[in-house]
């Protein structure tokens, strides 16, 4: 397998999924800077050599190491092109594994119950198993994508490596609309947080006062750093769910008016007095769904590890403790709620229960906020130096004059838009199941990419290309079905009068 892109064995022929992908002269010029740093008369000759020079450089440097499939590993820094510039890889695989994990689990696993109630316990469980694979899916064949090409680092690089300029706009649009409205989300929470805690203010009041407190953590650059704040939140919210369920069993659900029945909990479908359409049961589908891995992050992440061969431990460790958390959370909160629980669960507690759960989830609630503040900030961090402007990385006024406006500008539209629409929350919802699937579908497209000419030679690369379609049919169906449920939502919303108005004091309905 050639370096700078998949090519065809003698005797191979292209395929009609190949077709699909350029692979013409300018693609390989252009995938040349994503390789290990030129060399420094050749950097200064020209921004981007010709595709025989690339061959050259290709041949003339040994990789380091050696990938099955004849995947090549290469390690430089993000930075590489024009001006060598790498950033500095200090992050281990520790410190990966609490940066995914804080966009991962956060307040959002206390929605997990509501799913069980809805569905059952036996087919949440094989939902679990199902997302378990797809998140260890997705971050396997991002970080296949990296070991290729080192100076990868987030979507948009991907985009342009595979599809060009267009690929890299539509790949870069697609991240930071998503980062931007999971932004929105986590101030929206911490204005939550704020009321539940007894500050009786005006929504909009503690909402900015959130955003303001996010973006002062979203400063530190260096995902090393950050791990330290990310090792936090992940203990704040297992504290929060050890603490709500040993508070579930012990009270019960306190929502529960003395003339109801007793509780139940069923093993396939909904328990009694819950919602359970298809609609109900495609929502919580796709709720666990986005409730696993954390996508965006992890390219990124590995552009600032110091072992990028590292990765596949912390994406290892992420897939366990998620799946483990999601179950034990969802099956045990039910087991002590049923057919009472709600979304969060935490409604369902005693009120001190629920100061004492916010108190403790807040750094939870900011971090994880935080974290996608992160991936946003970099992305455009490396436009803004792209090019000839990257001779101004070495005068850190102007790195840090411009990563500081890149984080007002992204919380304050995080602020807007969540005061702006008055159903942000079901919102969410749909622009997550579009958004999220589409991410989950660049990692089948990069396996298909990969291996275009080489789809039947042994067992593993057939299977390989099987799961890679039945992968792209999950996502399109949780694409479609996701985002209908979250438009009927939407309506139903405006049907019953829930819908509250842009910037009100009020607390939003949903």
């Amino acid at each position: 397998m050639d370096t700078l892109a998949p090519s065809p064995a003698p005797g191979q022929r292209r395929t009609l999924l190949s077709r699909f992908f350029p692979n013409s002269d300018t693609n390989y010029i252009r995938r040349y800077k994503f390789l290990e740093e030129p060399e420094p008369s050749e950097a200064a000759s020209s921004g981007t050599p010709p595709p025989d020079a690339a061959s050259d450089h290709a041949e003339k440097h040994a990789p380091k190491a050696q990938l099955e499939d004849g995947v090549v590993e290469q390690v430089n820094g993000p930075y590489r092109g024009e001006i060598a510039k790498p950033v500095q890889r200090t992050l281990g695989f520790m410190g990966a594994f609490f940066n995914m994990i804080a966009y991962s689990i956060a307040l959002g696993i206390l929605s997990i119950p509501m799913v069980v109630a809805t569905i059952g316990m036996v087919p949440f469980v094989l939902l679990c198993c199902l997302f378990s694979f797809v998140a260890w899916y997705i971050g396997y064949n991002y970080w296949r994508i990296a070991m290729m090409y080192p100076g990868v680092q987030n979507l948009q690089q991907v985009g342009e490596l595979i599809f060009g300029p267009v690929g890299g706009v539509t790949f870069a649009t697609i991240q930071g609309i998503f980062s931007i409205f999971l932004q929105g989300n986590h101030v929206l929470l911490g204005g939550y947080a704020f009321y539940y805690l007894g500050w009786d203010a005006c929504m909009i009041l503690m909402v900015f006062v959130f955003t303001i407190i996010s973006f002062v953590f979203t400063l530190p650059r260096s995902y090393r750093l950050f791990s330290a704040f990310a090792a936090i939140s992940f203990t704040s919210i297992f504290t929060v769910v050890i603490i709500a369920m040993i508070a579930s069993g012990v009270s019960g659900p306190q929502n529960r008016d003395p003339s109801e029945p007793p509780k139940t909990i069923h093993a396939f479908g909904a328990s009694p007095r819950i919602p359970h359409s298809f609609l109900d049961g495609v929502l919580g589908v796709t709720n666990v769904f986005v409730s696993f891995g954390a996508i965006p992050a992890y390219l990124p992440v590995i552009a600032e590890m110091e072992r990028p061969q590292d990765f596949h431990r912390s994406l290892n460790l992420l897939v366990l403790v998620s799946f483990v958390m999601y179950v034990i959370v969802g099956c045990i909160m039910n087991y002590n709620l049923g057919q009472f629980t709600t979304s969060p669960s935490l409604g369902s507690l005693t009120p001190i229960m629920i100061k004492v759960s916010y108190g403790l989830a807040l750094p939870t609630i900011l971090v994880a906020g935080c974290a996608s503040g992160q991936v946003t900030g970099k992305m455009f961090m490396i436009n803004v130096f792209a090019g000839p402007r990257r001779r101004y990385l070495d005068n850190k006024l102007v790195t840090w004059t411009a990563w500081i406006l890149i984080n007002v500008v992204s919380w304050a539209l995080g602020f807007v838009l969540a005061e702006v629409i008055p159903f942000f929350s079901t919102f969410l919802g749909l622009e997550a199941s579009l958004f999220w699937s589409v991410f989950f579908f660049f990692a089948p497209m990069f396996y298909l990419w990969r291996h275009q000419f080489d789809y039947w030679s042994n067992w593993r690369h057939r299977i390989g290309f099987f799961v890679a379609l039945l992968m792209i049919g999950v996502a399109g169906f949780l694409a479609v079905a996701g985002t209908w449920a979250s438009a009927v939502s939407i309506r139903d919303l405006y049907k019953t009068g829930n819908v509250g108005s842009p910037f009100s004091c009020e607390m939003p309905s949903s």
